[in-house]
């Protein structure tokens, strides 16, 4: 079992926000659904009692609240956190290795749009 990265440590500010998102392997072969807990520029927790495995990458596209537009992106399992505790969710620290500039400029705004929600 890996352990999340502690708080402190991440490079990028996460924002408590639920959002759906739809991932498919890195060959574009079938989907699976999550729920993210938290999202930042660099990353999301996607919980799932589906769990794949650390450093494997897929292809996740998920819809801001809000917002019209799909936001795309190559990502990359950093952690997983399969035995958790009681007070947590089981699931995946995932990293976003690949977004187009403007993917990551249009979430970059939502996310600074939401003062005062950090996870």
């Amino acid at each position: 079992m890996f352990s999340p990265v502690e708080h402190n440590q991440r490079r990028f500010v996460r924002k408590s926000v639920q959002v759906d998102f739809r991932g498919k392997s890195a060959e574009g072969l079938g989907q699976l659904l999550f729920e993210g807990a938290d999202l930042s520029t660099g990353g999301t927790f996607l919980k799932s009692d589906l769990l794949l495995e650390q450093g494997e990458a897929f292809a996740v596209e998920f819809r801001l609240p809000r917002l019209s537009k799909v936001i795309r992106a190559q990502a990359r399992v950093a952690w997983v956190r399969r035995f958790p505790k009681a007070d947590e969710p089981a699931g995946m620290g995932v990293e976003f290795s690949a977004m187009s500039d403007e993917d990551r400029g249009v979430l970059s705004q939502y996310l600074d749009s939401l003062e005062g929600r950090t996870a």
